[in-house]
This record gives C-alpha cells, structure tokens and sequence, in this order.
C-alpha cells in the first residue's frame, strides 16, 4: 500500500514538471508510471485474495475440528433428525441393518412457591427406542414410555415404516399424530425449559398419538408434507378440552375416524415454517364396547415457525380449536372453542467463551397465553382456564446428548380466587422453580 501511495505521488510530482519536457518524454514517464501502478495494485489483489484464502481456511479447519469433537463425543448416533422425529427416535434411520436401540429420560424437580402445595421430585420418564430394519426401505420403530418412576407404562408409537420414494412413503400402525413440530421433536435435548409448553400440552395434547396409517414425503424446494387417516377421540373424560379423549391406542373405538395433514417449509437455511389441521369425530365408550350415546366433531389448528440464526434461536405458536356435538356431549364446562400461543427465544453464549466446543449454555424466556374453555356449550367460562405463564431459565449442555435444566415460571389466570392448591383456590397461579436432568442415547 505504501509503495502504491509513493508511485502515485511520483505521477503527480511528474506531471507537475512536465512542462519542460517534450510530449514524447512525457508520455514514456507516465506510461512507465501507469504500469508501476498497475502492478502494485495487481499485486495488492493477490495478497488480498491470499488473507481471504487463509480466513476461509481457518473458519473451516475451527469447523472440521468442531465436527471432530462432536464425532469423539457421540459415535455411536447421528444427531439429526428424520422426517421430524428427535435424534434417538431416528437412530433406526441411520443403522445399516438390523437392531437398534435408543431413547432417552428425564429427571426433574419442582419447587412450587405457596405453602399450600408439596415440593416435588419425579423420574418423569424413561423412555427406550427399539427399531429393526428388515432392508433399506422397510424397518419397524418403536417407543416403550415409563412415566413417574415406573408407575405408568404405555407403548409410546409402533409402526412399520415402508419408504418408498423422497416424495411418498406409507406409515401404518400407532403412530405420533403430525400435529405439531413438539409432538414428534420433544426429547429433552431439543426443547428448552424443564417442561414442554403449556400450550403444548393442554390446547395440543402432547404427546398424541393415535391407530393409523400415514403418508409423507418431500415435494421439493424445501416443502414437505404428511398426512394421516386415524381413529377418532374418545369423550368419556373430557372435563373441558381434548387432551383426556385421546386413545393411544388402547382397546381403541374406531366407530369414529380423523384425519390430519401438515406442510412445512424449510428452504431458507435456519428457518421452518409450518402449519397442520385436524378433524375428525369422537364418541364415548372403547372399543369392542355397546355403542356410546355422545357424537362430536373436534377440530385443532396450528401455525408455527422457529429461526436459527447462528447462536441464536425464535419461535412462535398458535393454536386455535373448536368442537361441536350432539346434547350428550355439550355438557356444562366442556369447551366450544379453545386457543393458545406463545413465543420463545434464547442465545447460546457459550461459543464466546470457548469457540470450538460443542458444550453449550442458553438463557432463554418464553411467554405462554392460553385459554381451555374460550367459549362454552353451557355454563359460564371457567376463568381459571383462561391462563398466562411466563418462563425464564438456562439450559446446560455438558455434552450434546446432556442436558441440565432450571427455570423460573411466573404463572396466573384470570379468575378471582388467590393462588393455592385446594378448594377456594386458584392453583394455577402457584409460581414454580424446576430443575431437570435430561439425556438421549
């Protein structure tokens, strides 16, 4: 740069003096300085082109070394995801032949902040992954769900999987309906919080799963589809809204049948954007039983979207329902219409405290808006359903395949009784402390 200045310089100085030269001399001088100029700036491109190279090597060598130690950390599964399932429930995917065996579990503790309500500590689950791939494109994979130390035990999902084509596969057998991104994506290293969202679980009733078959594929350009013929819900338990009608399977009655399809997008690196719609009907009694007395018509519809952008990470909800019945099933406090939504964001700072590690640690806060009886068929909306809670807290992850959890829940509604737990209260107005200790294999 500075010998490119001074020959500059020198061509000014020269062509200040020119008058007492000839016109031949001078141009000769000017030529020769020209030519001086365009070599220094020919040869400053090049050792610009050359500090480019040399930052583009480095940023992919602090890569390869990264990809080494995420290698050396996790051999044996393949953190990714297929088809929208989590990283252990996809392990079979990526198994050449034969048995696989995953899953996950997670340990969790609540402090609850009002005298009136006990601490709590849970082994919320353990769940095993066992899948079989019979030949490239059939394979069979399975969940086996222990909840709150053993206490309870169901089958999770089990399905064979014939994958046919990119664009079309079939999927029969009890299967996690695609509702949305939470109820196939939910292990404990892929969510933040010691708990799955609220809305997640009362307007969404995650985990759902139901007896059918499925379609799904990639359309191409970033877009994917799934499609699903299931059983319908069962009414006998539902207070307000539909999470206690599921069937999961169990001595299902299939007098009654829904369907569901999703569409997601994910052609802009970082970003998905989907949306899904339910409708099916539901009746009482199980299968195999007398025929039931309650008709209704359910419907669930949701729209999402997350963005990653390097360490950072955004996500919002909606969720919006609606039901319909005949006269046995529009009792008193049972919910017409229901909505829910919450946005999510969090950042994980600790590659600016050690760059090429694969451990990470992400304060993150999420707000939550829900409402389980919006409208009613009878009756007066129970205001204690119409809810609010506000999430803050820090995932660790010592390892990719750990996770430590704590967060601070600010939660209220908007009815009059004062927060406590038992008749004459309020207990979703209880503000909470969680821990929780997460992992997938």
């Amino acid at each position: 740069m500075k010998k490119l200045l001074a020959s500059v310089l020198l061509l000014f100085l020269v062509s200040s003096a020119a008058s007492a030269q000839t016109s031949d001399e001078r141009i000769k001088q000017l030529e020769s300085l020209l030519q001086n100029v365009q070599e220094e700036l020919r040869s400053l491109k090049d050792e610009q082109k050359k500090q480019g190279a040399k930052i583009e090597e480095a940023g992919v060598l602090k890569e390869e070394m990264r990809k080494l130690r995420l290698d050396v950390a996790m051999p044996e599964i393949e953190y990714k995801s297929y088809a929208g399932l989590g990283p252990a429930a996809s392990k079979i995917y990526y198994t050449p032949r034969g048995l696989s065996i995953g899953g996950y579990g997670e340990i969790v503790y609540s402090n609850y902040f009002h005298s009136s309500k006990t601490d709590k500590g849970d082994v919320y689950r353990f769940i095993p992954y066992f899948g079989y791939k019979f030949s490239d494109k059939i394979l069979m994979n399975a969940e086996v769900e222990f909840e709150h130390g053993g206490n309870d035990i169901s089958v999770e999902f089990v399905y064979l999987d014939f994958m046919l084509d990119p664009r079309f596969n079939i999927r029969p057998g009890l299967i996690l309906v695609p509702i949305s991104r939470t109820n196939e994506y939910h292990e404990p290293t892929v969510f933040y919080g010691t708990f799955r969202p609220d809305v997640e679980s009362q307007v969404i009733p995650t985990t759902w799963r139901e007896l059918g078959v499925m379609a799904y594929g990639d359309l191409g350009k970033g877009f994917s589809y799934k499609a699903a013929l299931i059983n319908g819900l069962k009414t006998d338990n539902i207070s307000d809204w539909i999470r206690s009608g599921r069937q999961n399977g169990k001595e299902s009655n299939y007098n009654k049948f829904a369907g569901v399809v999703r569409l997601d997008y994910s052609g802009v690196p970082g970003l998905v954007v989907g949306g899904s719609a339910y409708y099916g009907g539901a009746e009482n009694k199980g299968g195999g039983s007398e025929r039931g007395t309650e008709k209704a018509n359910i419907g669930l519809y949701v729209l999402e979207a997350q963005y990653q952008t390097g360490n950072a990470f955004v996500k919002g909800l909606y969720a919006f329902g609606d039901a319909s019945g005949n006269e046995a099933y529009e009792k008193a406090g049972r919910a017409k219409q229901v909505y829910g939504w919450y946005a999510e964001t969090g950042y994980n700072i600790f590659p600016h405290i050690r760059p090429e590690s694969v451990m990470s640690l992400t304060p993150f806060a999420r707000y939550e808006r829900y409402n389980l009886n919006d409208e009613v068929f009878t009756g007066s909306p129970n205001e204690s359903k119409d809810r609010e809670v506000f999430t803050v807290g820090l995932d660790f992850k010592p390892h990719p395949q750990i996770v430590i959890k704590a967060d601070y829940q600010m939660r209220d509604t908007e009815s009059s009784l004062p927060e406590g737990k038992g008749t004459g209260f309020d207990e979703n107005k209880i503000n909470q402390f969680n821990v929780g200790l997460g992992f997938i294999f």
